[in-house]
């Protein structure tokens, strides 16, 4: 991204080192050293590896290359040392009342929760919560609702699994 801490002024070529001022995160950062970001417009794979991401990962559905770090989803952690995957089953935490009420107090000063509604939302990965949140929000005020309550979650939800199943 030439256009972030103008690396687009930077020219290679320069076997000797490059002359300050550097940059401080993108293009030339120092004598000898360069970091550049990338921007990615598209991923191109297989139908199948693009599925398991999206619809949960099974121990068959990653490519056939080493992994030697790992890969985390919501549910497992996975890895391998000799050829297949494995999966190793995180310990599921779940948030208190008073975490996910103080996320939900942030996410609007308009909208407003009961416990009830928040009670189905426990489950929620804290990376997920305010994008849960924000998601009701925009739903409540789509709906002129100023109170979420547990049947609104029921309502959400089932436009969510709606939205989810057509894709």
């Amino acid at each position: 991204m030439r256009a972030l801490d103008g690396a687009g002024l930077d020219q290679p070529g320069e076997l000797n080192g490059y002359p300050g001022p550097y940059h401080d995160f993108n293009g030339i950062t120092s004598k000898f050293g360069a970091h550049f970001i990338l921007r990615v417009d598209r991923i191109l794979m297989k139908k199948k590896y693009s599925d398991a991401i999206i619809n949960g990962v099974r121990s068959k559905d990653f490519p056939p290359l080493p992994v030697d770090y790992g890969y985390r989803d919501s549910k497992n952690f996975w890895f391998h040392r000799k050829r297949r995957m494995r999966a190793e089953l995180l310990q599921m935490r779940q948030a208190s009342l008073a975490s996910v009420r103080y996320a939900a107090d942030r996410a609007d000063d308009k909208v407003k929760f009961t416990d009830e509604a928040l009670k189905t939302i426990l489950n929620v990965p804290r990376v997920f919560l305010p994008l849960v949140l924000k998601g009701c929000v925009d739903w409540a005020k789509e709906n002129n609702v100023e109170l979420i309550t547990e049947e609104h979650m029921k309502i959400i939800n089932d436009k969510r699994s709606k939205e989810k199943n057509r894709k």
